[in-house]
């Protein structure tokens, strides 16, 4: 016996997209257990479509009633990019040979500038910027005292 499907039955395409949708979800939720589920919908897409713009990505996140922002999308291609950069690197050459680091240059002492002098005049600053808090604090004391003094007598 066989099954026919008339023009008007509408077909059960979504919940097979869905079935996809969920396993893949699952499977990335488990690689990235503590990716918020915004970044690995994201990382799914970018997967399937890398060059999917950020209004695509919050339509199609939309259907699974997921918020996503620019930055779940970019924080979902920087989680993809080690795996891509692994892929690169395992196809270069290791045998590279590294430059040694150049050792770097001592600088001699200026053999013109007084430290004794230099000493004296940060704290002859250090005084001088102390004694003018010292008279600003005591011409506000003076002020105090004489408005009191005014208003008590």
């Amino acid at each position: 016996m066989t099954t026919t499907v008339t023009v008007n039955e509408p077909t059960s395409t979504a919940p097979a997209a869905a079935g996809t949708w969920d396993a893949a979800f699952a499977a990335l939720k488990a690689r990235y257990p503590t990716a918020k589920d915004s970044i690995v919908f994201c990382m799914h897409a970018l997967q399937n479509s890398p060059d999917i713009g950020v209004d695509d990505l919050k339509a199609q996140a939309a259907m699974h009633n997921i918020r996503v922002t620019a930055a779940s999308a970019t924080a979902a291609k920087r989680l993809l990019a080690p795996t891509q950069a692994n892929n690169v690197t395992t196809t270069a050459p290791t045998t590279t040979p590294t430059a040694a680091p150049t050792p770097r240059r001592v600088r001699a002492a200026d053999p013109t500038i007084d430290t004794e002098a230099l000493i004296r005049g940060v704290v002859s600053r250090i005084q001088s910027q102390g004694s003018a808090e010292a008279d600003k604090l005591r011409d506000a004391m003076k002020k105090a005292i004489s408005l009191l003094q005014t208003a008590v007598g």
